[in-house]
């Protein structure tokens, strides 16, 4: 095989739950010719199943005990301080980044956990956790003056335009970004060399996350007239989805690998668990005891809070303070008035939750400044979670909302294993979703979601189509860890063994596996150091502001 080339492209967070009906009434007929003339499967996601996670996990093949990245905040490894993921978090070689070395010509193209750009053989256009546009977010830097020129100004930042206020406002504004984007795309996959090309489409993870009650009739939300009146414009937005997606298509060379991959599957979800409320509540992390928190304290508990405080400003339609609150501007601010970690007595705590999939950290003495868990009692203190966590129960109708507790160890291994979370809470992920941020957004253990109606679930997507792929295969057990190694094999490069992905050997031909057998490298993962800083404080503050308007972090 010469001169092989592969194509990805990420539809952030897709489902075969959503997307069949569609694909068998011939809705997306790019998506589905390209499902049907290839190979393809569910994909596991990685846990937790989040896109900073994930998209690392899927570019490197590694676990995050590898890569680093456990969510888009993490808290200082030696310290409490709250920290926004990067690019430079990531502390093993992406796939992208092997390929460069090894000659090959790329192109990565709005792929999560990316930014800041670096030197490549190739070209690099960042678009999530990009501060602003006046950041630069392209190599080389006078790619962005080159695509401004020619197809306009590449939008990154995800549209808040209708969200909360009219859902088939936000579904145009969500399709008009993807169509502002596709020009860009367009234009490099035609004007500029490559041998690997990634890109990745991610509004279709915004959008899933508002309006999952509407096509979901079994959602506790669900609203017929509106679902009746909004889904003619969701389906267009698919619809337009795959027609850019095949207008891409189009531009691949006969002789590639095409990949269509999701990096976490979706669903309903119905109920927030606000994990250090729970915490608190069973005496594992504790408040200052100074007047001011005292008193922040008692207005926790009569309601005052951010959430509330959203509902209020909505419910007197004062928009532009609402903004103001659900962006935190200057999250600093809001935990001036409301209980935050500010007011949490770290020499008390031994345990607390940074992140929205049950990440739980314990405080231990001689890893974090004023450790409280003995190093003697850590298991005992691990052990006691978990039991609680497991015995927890809906006080609505008595359902198990953690059925599942993962120990560090169970699920992460590597360089970076040391720095992620103890525990991780991995809750009915078809009912609730974990919210531990740094501030406490509401003062329930367990209440009904707000804004938020869908949410990741563990089985993503992915396709395969090309030269040696076998037509119908049908991919089982794939993990999201294995496009990486399959893509490297394809382009003839060695897999480094250190990957915890596979080869998916299962999507080619016989006769293409006998002719290119997998080859391994022993080069080594790294020293396991990624970057725990980037951002200037005001640039951090654009990136949470960004963050709070998707509802990662409150």
């Amino acid at each position: 095989m010469s001169q092989p080339k592969v194509a990805v492209f990420g539809l952030d967070g897709i489902t075969f739950d959503l997307l069949q009906p569609w694909l068998d009434e011939g809705r997306l007929p790019n998506l589905a010719r390209l499902l049907k003339e290839g190979a393809r499967g569910r994909l596991r996601s990685t846990i937790p199943p989040v896109s900073a996670s994930a998209w690392p996990s899927f570019a490197t093949g590694t676990n995050p005990g590898q890569h680093s990245l456990i969510d888009f905040t993490y808290p200082a490894p030696d310290g409490y301080d709250i920290r926004v993921s990067n690019g430079l978090t990531v502390a093993v070689p992406a796939v992208w980044q092997i390929a460069s070395a090894a000659g090959k010509q790329v192109g990565v193209v709005s792929l999560p956990m990316t930014y800041p750009p670096r030197p490549l053989n190739g070209f690099m256009l960042c678009s999530f956790l990009t501060p602003s546009p006046e950041s630069d977010y392209t190599y080389p830097p006078e790619l962005k003056g080159e695509l401004i020129d020619a197809c306009g100004p590449f939008p990154l930042r995800m549209s808040e335009k209708g969200r909360g206020v009219d859902p088939a406002i936000f579904v145009r504004a969500c399709k008009q970004l993807e169509i502002d984007r596709a020009r860009s795309v367009q234009y490099l996959l035609r004007e500029k060399p490559w041998d690997l090309f990634i890109y990745v489409l991610e509004t279709t993870d915004n959008l899933q996350h508002e309006i999952w009650h509407l096509v979901d009739d079994t959602h506790p939300l669900h609203d017929p007239a509106t679902a009746a009146r909004v889904l003619p414009d969701i389906l267009d937005y698919y619809e337009t989805v795959d027609r850019l997606l095949g207008e891409m298509l189009a531009l691949v060379p006969e002789e590639a690998l095409t990949i269509v991959l999701s990096d976490h599957g979706f669903g309903p979800f119905h109920k927030f668990f606000h994990i250090n409320n729970w915490l608190a509540a069973n005496g594992w992390l504790a408040f200052k005891r100074t007047p001011l928190s005292l008193l922040k304290r008692a207005a926790f508990r009569l309601g005052v809070t951010p959430i509330n405080a959203l509902k209020w400003l909505t419910a007197f339609g004062l928009s532009d303070a609402r903004k103001n609150v659900k962006r935190g501007r200057g999250g600093k601010t809001l935990r001036r008035f409301f209980l935050s970690f500010n007011d949490v007595d770290w020499a008390r705590t031994k345990a607390f939750s940074v992140g929205n999939f049950g990440q739980v950290y314990l405080n231990v003495k001689g890893q974090r400044p004023d450790g409280a868990v003995e190093p003697a009692d850590y298991e005992a203190v691990r052990d006691a979670i978990i039991a609680q966590a497991k015995e927890l129960r809906d006080p609505e109708d008595g359902s198990q909302v953690v059925p599942v507790v993962y120990r560090r160890e169970e699920v992460f291994h590597g360089i970076s294993a040391a720095r992620l979370p103890d525990l991780v809470l991995h809750t009915d992920r078809a009912k609730y979703v974990s919210f531990g941020h740094a501030d406490f957004g509401s003062n329930h253990i367990i209440e009904p979601s707000t804004g938020q109606t869908g949410h990741h679930h563990m089985e993503g997507v992915i396709g395969l189509r090309g030269p040696g792929v076998r037509p119908g295969a049908k991919l089982e057990g794939a993990s999201l860890l294995d496009p990486t190694p399959t893509i490297l094999h394809y382009l003839g490069l060695p897999v480094p063994q250190y990957m915890d992905g596979r080869v998916l050997t299962a999507a080619f031909t016989d006769a293409f596996n006998a002719a290119n057998p997998v080859v391994y490298s022993q080069a080594g993962p790294g020293d396991g150091v990624g970057s725990d800083a980037l951002y200037t404080d005001a640039e951090e503050e654009l990136v949470m502001q960004k963050l709070r308007d998707l509802g990662y972090v409150a």
